[in-house]
């Protein structure tokens, strides 16, 4: 009920301002002022009865309109920003590196390997005492009275070497009892002795054997290439290996 008393008062303070405008307008527009007898005095709000003030037009009053009370609508919400991280970089994949092209190799020929000239047969080591040349010692067509010495008695002649000599011409001691150091040289070389000849002192024993000198060549040179009675060859002094 307390509103409805308050409005009342409001419209009766409104109606005295009202009332009190219009009389200052009437008084400006009439120049004279009323008198005070005249003025009728103003009932207070307080006085007027609560039946007068039902009477009044505007007794009923209005219920009074609920403020409305404004509620702040909800904001929208911000919608979260989702940051989808970004994929990392995909390495990239590296280029093929083109490499130079390998040159064929270029073949190796091997030296072609100079010509080794064919070795010379060894010549037989000349031995101090014989002379740089040599001589071909002359022989004879056959043994003289169609006999033969044993030539076999001497010391490194065997029974092929015996036959070569009798090829060449020789048949006798004596023949080769007159080889001469050249003549030595080539019957050597020919039978590729390497010096055998002088070594084994061939012209010495044929001098020996020529001469008739047994006991001599035996002592030197022993039975030569002959074996002896008891079937053994046996050696001198000079023929004797130390």
């Amino acid at each position: 009920m307390l509103h409805y008393y308050v409005e009342l008062a409001i419209w009766l303070l409104l109606a005295y301002l009202i009332g009190c405008f219009f009389g200052w307008f009437l008084r400006n527009i009439s120049g004279s002022v009323a008198p005070a007898a005249t003025i009728a005095p103003v009932t207070p709000a307080a006085a007027v009865a609560p039946k007068a003030v039902a009477s009044l037009p505007f007794a009923e009053p209005k219920p009074a309109m609920a403020t409305p009370v404004l509620t702040p609508l909800p904001l929208p919400l911000p919608k979260p920003v989702i940051t989808t991280p970004a994929p990392p970089a995909l390495m990239a994949a590296p280029k093929p590196v083109m490499l130079a092209p390998t040159p064929a190799p270029t073949p190796i020929r091997a030296p072609t390997p100079a010509p080794v000239p064919l070795a010379k047969a060894a010549t037989p080591a000349t031995p101090a005492s014989a002379p740089s040349k040599m001589e071909r010692p002359k022989g004879i067509a056959a043994a003289r009275g169609g006999k033969a010495d044993e030539l076999q008695r001497m010391s490194g002649i065997g029974p092929k070497n015996e036959q070569i000599l009798h090829t060449l011409g020789f048949f006798h001691f004596d023949q080769i009892a007159n080889w001469t150091a050249k003549e030595q040289a080539w019957v050597d070389d020919h039978l590729r002795f390497s010096g055998r000849i002088i070594r084994e002192e061939w012209v010495r024993q044929a001098s020996l054997l020529a001469s008739g000198k047994e006991s001599e060549f035996n002592k030197e040179f022993g039975t030569g290439g002959l074996k002896g009675k008891d079937g053994k060859a046996h050696s001198g002094t000079q023929t004797r290996k130390s």
